[in-house]
């Protein structure tokens, strides 16, 4: 069983299309019980990506938004 990588902090930001707390888009979040340990494991390694772009202090959004 893989754990979610919700902190508690819900809130989906316009600007980056995902939640500053734990990087998962909107389909992400809603779709997380549904999906296999194989999927959940493929949308944490999405989100150590957009945590390690949004960290840097990139702000090329096309980057992060659509990865």
């Amino acid at each position: 069983m893989v754990k979610s990588p919700c902190i508690n902090i819900c809130k989906i930001s316009k600007d980056r299309g995902f939640c500053i707390g734990c990087y998962r888009n909107v389909d992400e979040v809603s779709n997380w019980i549904h999906f296999t340990d194989e999927q959940k494991k493929i949308v944490l390694t999405k989100i150590q990506i957009r945590a390690k772009i949004h960290d840097k202090g990139d702000n090329d959004m096309f980057k992060i938004k659509n990865f």
